[in-house]
């Protein structure tokens, strides 16, 4: 097997269990993934790695809800705002250049980094 191929399935394998047991985190691999091993330029990558998200978010919040492991009133308000602050993200994502959108990914990386360490 191509090892661009196994390298894209382990590092896709990795990113849906970080999604799933974490809550997130699993689209920052796939940027990655996508930036390094598929060479596609940052926005292309943070788009793709929305649409690669999104059915393993879907699945994750399934066993969650079987678990009946949600808060339903939380979780509407919360799905509401995102999804305006999504709509609006892939607005603005469409509209900056490659350098200004990899920076302002590396600062809010670095920032939720730096709030989870001092959350200790």
């Amino acid at each position: 097997m191509n090892k661009k191929i196994v390298v894209t399935i382990l590092l896709s394998a990795v990113s849906g269990w970080i999604n799933g047991f974490l809550g997130g985190g699993g689209g920052v691999l796939t940027v990655m993934l996508l930036l390094t091993v598929f060479a596609l330029p940052q926005k292309k990558a943070q788009a793709t790695a929305i649409a690669i998200i999104l059915p393993v978010t879907a699945v994750s919040s399934l066993v969650y809800m079987l678990k009946n492991s949600l808060p339903y009133a939380t979780l509407g308000l919360a799905a509401l705002g995102v999804a305006i602050g999504g709509t609006f993200g892939a607005l603005l994502l469409n509209k900056l250049n490659g350098n200004a959108v990899k920076l302002i990914f590396g600062l809010f990386l670095i920032a939720g980094g730096v709030k989870m360490l001092l959350a200790l």
